[in-house]
């Protein structure tokens, strides 16, 4: 397993490789639920999502493709628990085109949503945003936002402006990459419990 960081060369190749061993799932939604689960749960609770996710695809696995997943997994929760904020969404680079970079991001964020719930059903589910204060608060809100990012698409207006649109779609993303070491941040309580407790 490698311990290079991951960057757009890797989405490209981890994508392509996904398809191959015949993965129903999207890799941008498979590392957003990779990483709802690390900041829930840590890298245990991320690796079993992950196994969850796609156990039931009948994937072609190989030696490479497994070793590929779990360095996702451990290059993610290293970027999360870097104190320089260096974290990155696993998603198409700038010279994809518009409509994929923002499909990518939809799905990223319904993954970590999902990935997030599986691991802390209490903070996003739908009563989430009626929690009292603290680490409730601070994450429905999150996980609220990124729930209408998941139903993101490009109308015609924004088809017709893609300087426009290319330029939202990065503010999202820095968003998403912002609040999700936010969301690390405020978990960090519920992963030091979970670590006690096994």
């Amino acid at each position: 397993m490698t311990n290079e960081p991951i960057t757009t060369l890797d989405y490209d190749t981890l994508r392509d490789s996904l398809a191959e061993a015949g993965a129903v799932v999207a890799l941008a939604e498979l590392h957003g639920g990779v990483c709802g689960a690390l900041c829930a749960g840590g890298a245990p609770a991320a690796e079993h999502w992950l196994e969850d996710c796609l156990e039931d695809q009948e994937l072609e696995a190989t030696d490479d493709l497994d070793a590929s997943l779990e360095n996702v997994v451990a290059a993610s929760s290293r970027m999360l628990e870097e104190s320089e904020f260096v974290f990155e969404p696993l998603l198409p680079g700038d010279d994809a085109s518009l409509e994929e970079q923002v499909q990518a991001l939809a799905l990223w964020c319904h993954g970590f949503v999902t990935g997030l719930g599986a691991n802390a059903p209490e903070l996003a589910g739908r009563g989430a945003r009626a929690a009292a204060g603290g680490e409730a608060e601070t994450v429905a809100e999150v996980v609220g936002d990124f729930t209408e990012i998941s139903r993101a698409g490009l109308d015609e207006d924004e088809d017709a402006g893609r300087d426009q649109a290319g330029f939202a779609l990065a503010e999202l993303r820095e968003y998403v990459r912002a609040s999700v070491q936010m969301v690390f941040e405020e978990l960090a309580p519920r992963r030091e419990a979970a670590r006690d407790r096994h």
